[in-house]
């Protein structure tokens, strides 16, 4: 099995990045940092692990912090891993029933909309190496 799609084995030990590919009937929540430098991308939410945090662990708080959606562990499901320099990045996916307590804006005050599928394949500021993983995933 090509190890970026492998089941994570052990990752206590080791920092991880985490993003949420949330398909809602209204669309997929994509947040944007309005702080960041351009060019100032769309991206999945998501973001790194503290402490001893599991990737769904981890996964559950961001979405929570960014975007305002409760998720229960068995919400989502990881469909893609990859190990880059320093971190193992995780790719969840799931399909909230609800989108009560959706934010139009982070805690950290990240811009929060949603995208149907169609425009988030053709939004030109989507955040490119997310685009591929969608792609690599079949999601596009």
């Amino acid at each position: 099995m090509d190890n970026k799609k492998s089941k994570i084995k052990d990752v206590s030990s080791s920092p991880y990045a985490v993003a949420a590919l949330l398909v809602t009937p209204k669309g997929i929540p994509i947040v944007r940092d309005p702080k960041k430098p351009d060019p100032n991308f769309w991206k999945l939410p998501g973001g790194r692990s503290e402490g001893k945090e599991t990737p769904k662990q981890a996964l559950m708080r961001e979405i929570k912090e960014e975007v305002g959606l409760s998720l229960k562990p068995d919400d989502i499901k990881i469909v893609y891993e990859e190990e880059r320099e320093g971190h193992t990045f995780c790719l969840f996916q799931g399909a909230p029933v609800s989108l009560i307590g959706l934010k139009t804006k982070g805690n950290e005050g990240e811009d929060v909309k949603l995208f149907l599928p169609e425009e988030l394949k053709k939004l030109s500021e989507f955040f490119p190496p997310h685009r591929e993983i969608l792609k690599e995933i079949r999601f596009f």
